[in-house]
């Protein structure tokens, strides 16, 4: 099941997303983070994040905006490792809404 949040704004700032991202990547230890604006409508985080002996896991979480509808957050177990990885995604997708000011939303 998708994990997802509404962010206020209303357009996708890609710095401001990367400062957040970046932040949160750096308060967990072995984490990175790239960020891509996959589209006008989309930007992407990729977290690398350390899964002990089983090496690392790659965790997406992406940002949409909605037009109208405003901004979303959104953590999808089919993206990347993310379902291997789901607490982990979960966590930062969280840390991630939180910093960025979102609430969670019903799907």
């Amino acid at each position: 099941m998708d994990l997802v949040w509404s962010i206020p704004g209303r357009s996708l700032d890609l710095q401001k997303i990367r400062e957040v991202g970046q932040r949160i990547a750096a308060s967990y230890e072995g984490l990175s983070v790239e960020v891509e604006k996959e589209d006008a409508e989309c930007i992407s985080l990729f977290y690398v994040v350390p899964q002990g002996e089983r090496g690392e896991a790659e965790v997406e979480i992406s940002i949409y905006d909605l037009g109208r509808d405003g901004l979303v957050l959104s953590l999808e177990p089919e993206a990347a490792d993310n379902e291997a990885a789901w607490e982990d995604a979960a966590q930062l997708a969280d840390d991630l809404s939180e910093a960025l000011g979102g609430r969670p939303l019903e799907v």
